[in-house]
């Protein structure tokens, strides 16, 4: 049993360490093009490098001190998946303004991508981005969730 929880841990270990290597990977793509472009700066580059090398580190060290016997135990495949289905369960709670986690995320990360990599917002090129932006609305610029942005002018007023 002790031999079990041991291969479990192993395989949270090396699930969670992945996903990290993996998410570090993704960022130092799009630090590097946001570098080449200059829309981000050195420090999300560098970041992405510490964070990628920190992980695959602590990877490469528990596979270095993990016996190969216990790489094909069943406990270890199903610690694999512990972090990925954690994660994918904490996905469907919700945030204090309401929405759900998971979809909060991914609309962040979208964000913040399109932020890094200088992505246009308008439709057909590059004609119009070093004009100076009509002045918008807050709530027109990105999303938001403050609920007074929302609320009618003549609500509440009898």
């Amino acid at each position: 049993m002790v031999d079990a929880g041991i291969s479990f841990t192993v395989g949270v270990l090396i699930g969670g360490l992945s996903l990290m290597v993996g998410w570090g990977l993704l960022w130092f793509v799009v630090g590097g093009i946001g570098l080449a472009r200059q829309t981000s700066g050195w420090p999300i580059f560098i970041s992405s490098i510490s964070s990628t090398a920190i992980a695959g580190g602590v990877m490469a060290v528990v596979f270095w001190a993990v016996d190969a016997a216990r790489l094909s135990s069943p406990a270890l495949h199903v610690g694999l998946a512990g972090i990925p289905l954690a994660l994918l369960a904490a996905s469907a709670f919700r945030l204090e303004d309401g929405r759900r986690i998971g979809p909060a995320f991914v609309q962040g990360s979208r964000l913040m991508m399109q932020e890094l990599l200088g992505g246009h917002q308008e439709e057909g090129g590059c004609g119009h981005c070093h004009e100076q932006p009509v002045e918008e609305h807050p709530c027109h610029q990105k999303p938001c969730f403050e609920q007074s942005c929302h609320e009618k002018p003549c609500e509440g007023k009898l």
